[in-house]
């Protein structure tokens, strides 16, 4: 199943004007893809405040119906003092895109146990739930197979919540063997093309525009800098370049080649951070320079 992650880039600016669907035909033709979209992962897998503030859901829903794509949810982690305002949140996705939204990923255990005994949905166990290790600097490691270690003990998790449908990986190594962990029953969801490599609750861009003492807070309020500037780099490493973004409070890098062994992939779930951004950017002009940098 092909899948879109607008997970961190979605936003109003990106759902007017066609926009999505020239993201969506750029990320198909670049890629060779030859099956339709279905679903769309939206929300954030690591930032809160980005979560919180998303305001153009109203919009998504009305396009989903329209294209008949499906919704999954996906949901950071968040911190104590935002709690109460997430859960709310959360419902009233959740009610507002009711037929849309047929699943939610999350990425903690507290939230795991919240929707699995609030809300009538399928759930996934987000990439956050898996902490190996993932480096594209340390090429021995990079380049070596991994069999990640979460998918080990999964009974002790899993046997009790019969709402765990699916698991999304990201492809940390050159190698993932997934022949020894018992997927019976889940779908395998794989992100693709770039792996996560470090996140955190701090976010340098969130701090742009404040005095020196309020700068680099933990889960502060922001206005969403990450939708207008973020950092692309490419540097050396072992004889061999690496492609690296920051994108919000996230580090990502380039790897398109995993192979995974041991387990079909059930859905390829696709993040079009540069096509986003490039569509984004044919609009900035000297009398309209406000998005992307």
């Amino acid at each position: 199943m092909f899948c879109l992650n607008l997970c961190e880039v979605l936003s109003g600016a990106l759902l007017h004007d066609h926009k999505l669907d020239a993201v969506i035909e750029k990320v198909v033709q670049d890629n060779q893809i030859d099956e339709p979209l279905e679903r769309i992962y939206a929300g954030s897998s690591f930032c809160s405040q980005y979560f919180l503030h998303l305001a153009c859901w109203k919009q998504l829903f009305l396009l989903c119906e329209e294209k008949g794509w499906k919704i999954t949810l996906t949901l950071p982690v968040f911190s104590q003092k935002d709690l109460s305002w997430a859960k709310e949140r959360i419902i009233q996705i959740l009610e507002q895109g009711e037929g849309v939204v047929d699943e939610v990923t999350v990425n903690d255990f507290g939230m795991l146990k919240y929707i699995s005994d609030t809300c009538n949905v399928r759930v996934n166990l987000g990439r956050l739930f898996f902490k190996d290790s993932r480096d594209i600097r340390v090429r021995p490691y990079q380049e070596g197979e991994i069999s990640p270690n979460l998918l080990s003990c999964r009974s002790y998790f899993m046997e009790d919540n019969d709402k765990i449908k699916g698991i999304e990986i990201d492809p940390t190594n050159r190698y993932i063997n997934l022949s020894n962990c018992d997927l019976e029953g889940v779908d395998l969801g794989v992100h693709s093309p770039f792996c996560y490599m470090t996140t955190g609750n701090i976010c340098k861009f969130a701090s742009i525009h404040k005095e020196p003492k309020d700068k680099f807070r933990a889960n502060a309020r922001c206005f969403m800098e990450c939708t207008g500037i973020y950092e692309h780099y490419k540097e050396c490493f072992d004889g061999k370049y690496a492609d690296i973004i920051r994108y919000g409070r996230t580090v990502y890098f380039y790897n398109n080649g995993s192979r995974i062994a041991g387990k079909k992939i059930d859905r390829r779930i696709y993040f079009p951070i540069l096509e986003v951004k490039e569509i984004m950017k044919e609009g900035v002009t000297d009398e309209n320079p406000g998005a992307l940098k």
